[in-house]
């Protein structure tokens, strides 16, 4: 049916103007409707053309009269970005990228290409997406924010005429981590002066999901430089689910695209973060038993209130059991740390009536 329609509108359009043939959402038309689509809407915000007619925003093949301009860059006539069909490239074509989020095509015409972009900008210092959890140790029933921060070092390294536009990325990782129920983005939305579109594996604000594991993220500004500047760009909430053994879990972001607003690509250098997940010790009152020291160079030393049967394991952030020793009804105990390398490590400190965790540090 599809390629039925994408025919009608090239033998109706065969004897008028020149036509083309759109999906709504694909505003750069590589075949998708995601994230990256925003990149186009705000290099092209607020740029006036033909409407379409009829129009809508049903993820089926439509008639597009060319519009007089094209993308500096990419070369993707503006009728593609208007998606919602209106004439005029605002906000309102974000719903056509919410609504058909991930859908796939391939009879656009011109037909779909990969969004590549040939030109750059250089700048000797370029910006740098960093990821940063707060707080970087959580244990079940704790909610962490993962802060997605931009950072300009030299905002005068970027001319009036190419300031830096909207960015896009995804973030993956996050499938290890015992999460409940979703992770939660709070974009920073209180300057104004930005645009966005982020996708869970539950949401994709605002429709359809992605890979378990990953989020989805863009921003830009309405026509203008709104990456200028060093500027805080998402909160991401994380609640912690119960868990079995203490690990580290790394958080990358991958398949970045930061753009100018001639739609050229800025250098740009990333940074993650890794959350360190480990089970809930008891609290401080009902502890029954230490360790020490902590720092620790080549033992560490363990005391009980009163004699018991206990199981000593020492874990690496990652999960990885090191050392265990077995303790028959005593009072103390001693675990050799001797060759192990210098870091952080878990002490799990197990008996018939409880489980304790304590966090140490070996030198």
């Amino acid at each position: 049916m599809k390629r039925f329609l994408l025919l009608y509108f090239l033998l109706s359009a065969a004897a008028a103007a020149p036509s083309q043939v759109m999906f709504p959402g694909d505003l750069n038309n590589d075949g998708s409707a995601n994230h990256f689509d925003l990149l186009p809407l705000g290099v092209a915000y607020n740029r006036f053309g033909p409407p379409r007619q009829p129009a809508s925003l049903e993820w089926i093949p439509q008639e597009n009269i060319p519009w007089p301009d094209v993308l500096p860059v990419s070369g993707v006539n503006l009728g593609f970005v208007d998606a919602d069909g209106n004439g005029l490239i605002d906000t309102f074509d974000l719903e056509a990228i919410a609504l058909n989020y991930d859908s796939l095509q391939d009879l656009a015409f011109p037909e779909p290409r990969p969004y590549i972009l040939s030109d750059t900008f250089f700048v000797e210092n370029p910006p740098e997406l960093r990821l940063r959890f707060e707080p970087n140790v959580a244990a079940p029933g704790d909610t962490v924010r993962l802060i997605v921060e931009y950072i300009v070092p030299d905002p005068g390294a970027f001319p009036p005429t190419a300031l830096p536009l909207g960015i896009a990325f995804s973030i993956g990782g996050l499938d290890t981590l015992p999460i409940a129920p979703s992770v939660r983005i709070f974009p920073d939305t209180l300057p104004g002066d930005l645009m966005y579109v982020a996708a869970t594996e539950s949401q994709a604000q605002f429709w359809r999901s992605v890979e378990p594991g990953r989020i989805e993220f863009a921003a830009a500004g309405r026509g203008m430089g709104a990456l200028a500047n060093s500027r805080k760009l998402a909160e991401m909430l994380i609640v912690m689910e119960d868990m079995i053994l203490p690990f580290a879990a790394p958080v990358n972001p991958d398949s970045i695209l930061l753009i100018n607003t001639l739609e050229q690509v800025i250098a740009l250098k990333a940074m993650g973060d890794t959350l360190t997940v480990s089970s809930r010790a008891l609290p401080a009152p009902t502890a029954f038993a230490s360790a020490f020291p902590n720092p620790a160079r080549h033992f560490l030393q363990v005391q009980t209130e009163r004699p018991l049967h206990f199981q000593l394991t020492l874990f690496t952030p990652a999960g990885q059991a090191v050392r265990r020793q077995k303790t028959v009804l005593a009072r103390e105990a001693f675990l050799d740390t001797g060759g192990l390398p210098p870091g952080m490590y878990f002490l799990e400190i197990r008996t018939a009536e409880g489980v304790q965790v304590e966090k140490v540090i070996l030198q």
